[in-house]
């Protein structure tokens, strides 16, 4: 079911509904990429394409327009004729308070508020010695934050793809965050990226290129999971995009 908001805006027969969604992709290094490994795209990219499929007209917002370097990720420019903006709030090892401390200056560079947030946060805070301030507090500003951008923002929160150490231990301090902070006019989803995911990069399945930076088929499967969480609130496809 659509955010009420979200759903008069991209279904309604008004000019506003012949806009983009705009999506927020914010986190660390997952989402900037272009970092040292060959095609380092990010989940951005494969997100991007798979939305351009469906016939989704979309804009990425943020503050950034670029990944950590130049060379060596060579970016798309376009897919099935559709311009690829690498547009997002991706911060190459950033922790979670750092963006949360960062946002309200990057919000004032935004083209417009975001009907979508993507938020991937946390690989950098596991080694914190307090999940509860560094994570889960850090992680409610960031939401607080939004929220007085958009009041009907709606919230996914990526689950980090690890499948051992203080991940683990997080996870339901998340889980619990998101349900406490889940509201109908802005919905806060939860996304499982560590569901089918294998993040050694000796398996012969590796998602990444060492064990944080997913390489295409982890970008992949990031991307898969994204969108099938933002599936419900998404507008009416427009005809899918041909090769």
């Amino acid at each position: 079911m659509l955010a009420p908001a979200l759903a008069a805006a991209l279904c309604s027969s008004s000019p506003l509904a012949a806009q983009p969604l705009r999506i927020l992709p914010l986190g660390d290094s997952i989402t900037q990429g272009g970092g040292k490994h060959d095609q380092e795209f990010s989940y951005r990219w494969p997100l991007f394409q798979l939305l351009v499929e469906e016939g989704i007209s979309v804009e990425f917002i943020g503050s950034m327009n670029r990944g950590l370097n130049e060379g060596p990720t060579v970016w798309p420019a376009d897919y099935r004729g559709v311009p690829f903006s690498n547009i997002h709030e991706g911060h190459y090892g950033w922790k979670t308070a750092r963006v949360r401390d960062a946002l309200p200056g990057w919000m004032k560079t935004w083209s417009a508020p975001p009907d979508i947030a993507l938020i991937h946060l946390g690989t950098n805070d596991q080694k914190s010695d307090n999940f509860q301030r560094d994570i889960i507090d850090a992680h409610e500003g960031i939401i607080r934050l939004l929220r007085e951008k958009n009041p009907r923002i709606v919230i996914l929160v990526g689950q980090l793809f690890f499948h051992g150490g203080t991940a683990l231990e997080f996870r339901p301090l998340v889980a619990a965050m998101a349900a406490r902070l889940h509201t109908p006019e802005s919905p806060v989803i939860l996304v499982p990226h560590y569901e089918g995911f294998q993040p050694d990069p000796a398996h012969p399945q590796a998602d990444t290129f060492d064990w944080a930076h997913p390489n295409p088929q982890g970008q992949r499967k990031m991307a898969e999971k994204w969108l099938a969480a933002m599936r419900p609130y998404l507008p009416p496809a427009s005809p899918p995009a041909q090769p």
